[in-house]
């Protein structure tokens, strides 16, 4: 028996996955979460630390609505907006380099400037002080990492 089974947890090779198609199951629900932020009264973008770690959102103020349906409106919207975010922390938590916490720092940074802020390639590495080249390496490795922890992996 083996006591630790690595092909459960393994990435899979970025040669394997259908880049495009990930990247639109990751936009879809990414078009789902950040407008859900905004309907319970959170900024769109998720908060962070300096070193990129989640800051949980702020309460949802109780008193907002006066009428029922506004109420009950809201009460749905939390639902989902809580859904969505447990997702969206299981996907960015798994954003890593095994070894070196710096580079999960930047490939976090590269992720949110590139995915949630909608950053072009060349503003992120210009904002990060690095080459074109290595955001697009690490924003691939990044968005198979979260995808993966979703289960919006397609392959070819």
């Amino acid at each position: 028996m083996v006591l630790f089974d690595v092909s459960k947890y393994e990435v899979p090779d970025p040669k394997s996955v259908d880049i495009d198609k990930t990247k639109y199951n990751v936009g879809v629900f990414l078009s789902a979460y950040l407008p859900a932020r905004t309907r319970v009264g959170q900024p769109r973008e998720p908060k962070v630390t300096s070193s990129f770690s989640l800051i949980p959102p702020s309460t949802v103020n109780e008193n907002q609505g006066e009428a029922e349906q506004i109420l009950i409106q809201n009460e749905e919207a939390l639902e989902e907006f809580e859904y969505l975010h447990d997702l969206f922390i299981k996907g960015f938590s798994v954003i890593q380099h095994p070894f070196k916490p710096d580079i999960t720092t930047r490939r976090k940074r590269i992720f949110y400037d590139r995915y949630i802020l909608g950053y072009s390639v060349y503003v992120t590495a210009e904002r990060n002080h690095i080459s074109e080249d290595l955001v697009s390496q690490e924003a691939t490795k990044a968005i198979i990492q979260f995808a993966s922890a979703l289960e919006l992996l397609k392959f070819r």
